[in-house]
């Protein structure tokens, strides 16, 4: 059993599955399949088309395994892969941003790169914290963080709230401010 201090090596693993040991793939799909598929339903607006695209990257990855460079940054390389899925996938449905689009977006850029940190360090501890923050956040301010996770529709939103758009904006910004601040309470960053 590997103890909390091993580190998951992707080229290592890369490698073997370049030797033919295809199903050492699947270590690949279970360290960063919540990365990528935070990353994809961060974007897009049902999470089927989400899990889709996932699946849709890591096949694109497999098959396109051999021209990764060995010691470069596979997470990079395969966040890469998932946003060409997602540009795809844009292309395909002729999306347009509206409002709800850039306020999922928002959303999941305030809290996606915890979850990168999280998911890159396997630090559980981080993820816990960050669940334990958004539990302390008042009621409304809750409800709006996990109604954005759950892509809820703003105008939804401001019926349940009882808020103007740009009212729940401001809601929303001091919820990020708020999470980052117990985020550093809860684990100082030792670097500062």
């Amino acid at each position: 059993m590997a103890s909390s201090t091993d580190r998951f090596d992707p080229d290592f693993v890369v490698r073997q599955v370049l030797k033919g040991n295809r199903d050492r793939f699947r270590l690949i799909v279970r360290e960063y399949g919540l990365l990528v598929r935070g990353y994809l339903a961060a974007r897009v607006y049902h999470l089927e088309d989400a899990e889709d695209l996932a699946q849709d990257a890591f096949l694109v990855a497999f098959s396109k395994l051999s021209t990764y460079e060995i010691g470069t940054n596979f997470r990079a390389w395969l966040l890469t892969i998932a946003k060409f899925q997602l540009t795809n996938h844009w292309r395909k449905t002729s999306r347009r941003a509206n409002a709800m689009d850039r306020f999922r977006h928002d959303i999941a850029e305030a809290i996606l790169p915890d979850l990168q940190k999280a998911s890159e360090e396997l630090d559980q501890e981080r993820i816990g914290n960050l669940l334990d923050c958004i539990a302390k956040l008042p009621d409304r301010t809750r409800h709006l963080i996990r109604a954005g996770l759950d892509g809820v529709r703003m105008e939804t939103l401001t019926e349940e709230l009882n808020l103007k758009p740009n009212a729940l904006y401001q809601l929303r910004h001091r919820a990020h401010q708020a999470l980052r601040k117990c985020m550093e309470e809860q684990s100082p960053d030792p670097a500062s």
